[in-house]
């Protein structure tokens, strides 16, 4: 049985950790580049619309709480099997998502020190591993070390974006030349993909001393993610200049080279590590509850379903995504795969993960007083699948393997 020891605070800590991570790094300069003054309107539209969404999955979250997270609620609004097909969803984006991560945190660690390709790799399995063993200790010592961790970073980040704004350059925020309606649009799909995340905290929804914290929690989480990732935007347009963006995706690290000067890109090194690191930790906490939540539901074996008496953590859960993961980077280290290739297929499956909350949303939720947040929720995702439809392939091999592999067994055992 997983221990009930989270509190609102602790609730803010994971929504705002599984939301704030590679968007923050990259995300603001490839919006500005694309959109430029444009961009700022974006984020503060998007941060409006990823709220009804977030409303909506920790509304499900509070009535269903359970390490299963949106497993649970969605084997209530559209039936078991799909409830358990989009947990296998999940998982099978983590499976190429967090390897993915684990890269781009041994990229940065190479401005530190030189690291080969195959080092790199390496340094990426060495890093899950480390994750994986943060979150095998006492659930409440793991808590307390994301918590004060995330806290100070986020006062740095803030201070290190506001000592910029004395930099900014008001013209810039009138240039729009070269930006056109496409453009806009393709910021509008990428700049989307920095605001997932916000199912991930469901996870730990039975972990919770009173689940109605999760609903307290979010509304902090998306005002502090709105407004960090606006005034990130805002700093970028009116201090970069177009050459900059041109030839850099390095958001936080490009600020910090003009408000602080030589050592921008040590510091921004390890900002980018240290952001990675806590996003990552909330991840696999959330992977872990999610593997050891299917195998109490019968999914996989039953044995991944223990939990240590001591730690409260479910031990063989953790150790199991350590082993899919080294799968994962050694096919991504044999195949020559790029780090791009495996992004797309994670988002690929969030999104499909996206749609599926959401219809079971709109049969859970629809005579109440959520249908404005619905609604809004559902055309979001609608212009996202438009735009992602090239890589719906992984999530509907994914479905086909699943279903046809539930429907076979039995088939055979008669």
């Amino acid at each position: 049985m997983l221990r009930k020891h989270l509190t609102a605070i602790d609730g803010f800590v994971l929504y705002t950790t599984s939301v704030l991570g590679l968007g923050l790094i990259v995300l603001p300069s490839i919006a500005a580049r694309l959109a430029g003054p444009w961009s700022i309107a974006i984020w503060v539209a998007l941060a409006g619309i990823s709220y009804p969404m977030a409303r909506v999955m920790s509304e499900l979250g509070r009535r269903y709480p359970s390490a299963s997270g949106v497993t649970e609620f969605i084997s209530h609004g559209l039936g078991k099997e799909i409830g358990q097909l989009t947990g296998v969803l999940y998982l099978t984006a983590i499976f190429v998502g967090a390897p993915a991560t684990a890269l781009f945190f041994s990229e940065y660690l190479t401005k530190l020190m030189a690291l080969s390709h195959c080092s790199q790799v390496l340094v990426a399995y060495c890093f899950l591993v480390a994750l994986i063993g943060i979150n095998l200790a006492d659930v409440e010592m793991t808590m307390r070390i994301q918590r004060y961790t995330f806290l100070g970073f986020l006062g740095l980040v803030t201070l290190g974006i506001l000592l910029s704004f004395s930099h900014i350059d008001p013209v810039r925020f009138t240039d729009i030349n070269g930006v056109t309606p496409s453009h806009i649009l393709e910021t509008t799909l990428i700049c989307f993909f920095a605001f997932v995340g916000w199912e991930n905290a469901a996870f730990s929804g039975e972990e919770f001393h009173d689940p109605n914290d999760m609903v307290k929690a979010l509304g902090a989480s998306v005002a502090v993610v709105g407004v960090l990732f606006t005034l990130l935007s805002v700093a970028i347009v009116g201090v970069l200049p177009r050459a900059t963006l041109t030839s850099s995706n390095a958001s936080i690290s490009d600020l910090l080279r003009v408000s602080i000067g030589a050592h921008a890109e040590c510091i921004s090194a390890v900002a980018a590590i240290t952001i990675i690191f806590i996003m990552m930790i909330s991840w696999v906490r959330g992977a872990s509850r999610l593997v050891f939540g299917l195998a109490r539901d019968g999914v996989f074996p039953s044995w991944l379903s223990e939990v240590d008496p001591r730690t409260h953590t479910p031990r063989r859960a953790l150790l199991a995504l350590g082993c899919i993961w080294g799968l994962s980077l050694l096919l991504f280290w044999v195949c020559g795969f790029r780090v791009d290739d495996y992004l797309k297929l994670a988002s690929a499956n969030f999104l499909t993960t996206y749609v599926i909350i959401i219809l079971a949303s709109w049969r859970m939720l629809v005579h109440e007083s959520f249908k404005i947040q619905l609604t809004l929720s559902s055309l979001a995702l609608v212009i996202i699948v438009i735009g992602g439809y090239q890589a719906l392939w992984y999530p509907a091999a994914v479905a086909i393997l699943f279903l046809g592999g539930r429907r076979m067994i039995p088939a055979l055992t008669h």
